[in-house]
């Protein structure tokens, strides 16, 4: 049995220790208001056509936000286009997009109108600079929190040659969660609610995969030398959501790190089931998960895989966890079919919401409660390479070129974040070109609204033609951030982006919309 790469465990393990420090803010007393804000699942599929070649099949997954509370049917997207089916294996994109829903009548009908703009590429498609844009038009049918739809949409790469009038069908689970935002002014009020009476359980791990053993040759062309077993080594974050005690659905992704594969990501969703195995300590961890993957020359088919998993997974303390797993990875029509280990390292979140019909509730919190503050960050990132380096295509790299970048942050204390972040280019030379980095952030306020921040992140990158060498890359940055209100702000910083083995390494600057929220746990 082959060893994990030595680094990526360093890396790991470091990611981990961070993770170890995430903690809520104890508010005994404070007031908040606890707000029920919709959210939807979303899944779709398009046939996009293709000229001299076969049609590629296009797999969306993303998620709605309701969170404008005077236009109840307005949200907001963020979402993945990405091919499962053709000869364009690792095209995958990432981006963000509004929409308005607008119920028929009184019927369980409605109309859901929106637009996307992101950005990605890869597979050798000619996607130009890596700008998507997509436009839908569907008619739905709600049985319960299950929405059933089909229509018209309309997908593009307009700086490439990719693009037409599709005809898409999909469904969406409905759910809601529970913000909660600080009472501006203090209380007598009775009318408060005593219990948080719901919880919902939620995981964010680390995870790494080490395959040990092909099936058959995992890259392509054949005149390059394939990695051996055991070389092949990928970093990654996973996010569960238990629906039943022993259920939950799964989001896992990965990008490469070594075994001379970087530009390879994969995006996974499925389920998972877990076995308490005598004790509520040890439990038997099972998945079956499917989805986009590619790039890197990794020989995955049409770009649709199939991975499953058992695995034991043991409960470190309250909250902490540490999976080992083996599974199988299987590619329809491809070659990267092989054995993988697994090891992850977890953070159990619970949630709480009131049980009360209302949309918005007052609460005071308790000394058992802790509130927990997350962020979502919009950027808009510009990359200023160095025109004497060449990248991977015999060319100087772009004087600069410009990437969408999405950064999920959440508040350890009060200068400390832990940061999950992803960056897709969209104009440029570039456009299969993305990261996936994991880091933390060190936060200053000099006044109530104004704060200086400084972050440092490390990860996963490649594709596009970029020199990152084995896909292994760090960055780090400064900037500012100003608080609008209590969930809207903006921010501006610039830093350096770093390939450890590459020649990929140029400044940047951000420019991005901020948006943050809290939940409450219960200890």
């Amino acid at each position: 049995m082959q060893k994990f790469s030595f680094r990526f465990i360093l890396l790991l393990f470091f990611l981990f220790s961070v993770t170890l420090h995430v903690t809520g803010q104890e508010s005994d007393g404070m007031e908040v208001n606890l707000i029920k804000q919709p959210l939807r699942f979303r899944s779709s599929y398009e046939l996009l056509k293709m000229s001299r070649e076969p049609d590629l099949g296009m797999l969306g997954m993303g998620a709605d936000f309701f969170i404008v509370d005077k236009l109840p049917n307005l949200y907001f997207t963020i979402n993945t286009y990405s091919a499962i089916i053709g000869t364009r294996p690792g095209l995958i994109t990432f981006g963000t997009g509004a929409g308005y829903v607008q119920p028929l009548f009184r019927s369980p009908l409605s109309l859901d109108a929106g637009i996307f703009v992101g950005g990605g590429g890869g597979g050798g498609a000619p996607d130009g600079g890596g700008l998507i844009t997509r436009l839908h038009l569907n008619l739905s049918y709600s049985i319960k929190q299950v929405s059933l739809f089909g229509g018209y949409s309309r997908l593009d790469f307009p700086n490439g040659d990719i693009g037409g009038n599709n005809f898409n069908v999909g469904l969406t689970l409905s759910t809601q969660f529970s913000t909660a935002r600080r009472s501006g002014t203090a209380s007598m009020a009775a009318d408060f609610e005593d219990t948080l009476d719901k919880e919902s359980k939620f995981r964010v791990q680390i995870t790494g995969q080490n395959y040990i053993k092909f099936a058959g040759r995992p890259t392509f062309p054949s005149n390059i030398p394939a990695p051996k077993e055991g070389e092949i080594s990928l970093v990654g974050i996973e996010l569960d959501h238990f629906f039943h005690n022993k259920w939950y659905a799964a989001l896992k992704l990965h990008g490469a790190v070594a075994g001379g594969i970087d530009g390879y990501m994969s995006y996974l969703v499925g389920l998972g089931f877990e076995q308490a195995l005598g004790t509520d300590r040890l439990t038997l961890d099972t998945q079956l998960l499917a989805g986009p993957s590619g790039g890197g020359g990794i020989a995955s088919g049409g770009g649709g895989i199939i991975q499953g998993s058992v695995g034991l997974r043991a409960l470190l303390g309250n909250a902490y966890g540490i999976k080992a797993a083996i599974g199988q990875t299987i590619t329809p029509g491809g070659e990267f079919n092989g054995t993988l280990l697994e090891l992850g390292l977890s953070k159990n979140f619970q949630f709480a919401s009131t049980g009360s019909d209302r949309q918005k509730t007052a609460y005071r919190l308790k000394d058992t409660d802790r509130l927990h503050e997350f962020g979502f960050e919009l950027l808009n990132r510009t990359y200023y390479p160095s025109t004497k380096s060449i990248d991977k295509n015999g060319s100087p790299y772009d004087r600069a070129f410009n990437l969408m970048g999405l950064v999920v942050s959440k508040k350890l204390n009060h200068h400390f974040d832990i940061l999950g972040a992803t960056y897709w280019a969209y104009q440029g030379s570039y456009g299969a070109y993305a990261e996936g980095l994991l880091g933390v952030g060190y936060r200053y306020g000099w006044t109530p609204s104004w704060k200086f921040r400084a972050q440092v992140l490390g990860g996963a990158a490649g594709g596009g033609g970029i020199d990152t060498g084995n896909g292994l890359v760090f960055q780090y940055s400064a900037g500012l951030a100003h608080q609008i209100n209590q969930n809207w702000g903006f921010s501006i910083g610039a830093g350096q982006m770093v390939g450890v083995k590459g020649n990929f390494k140029p400044i940047f600057t951000d420019i991005g919309i901020i948006y943050r929220f809290a939940t409450i746990q219960n200890r």
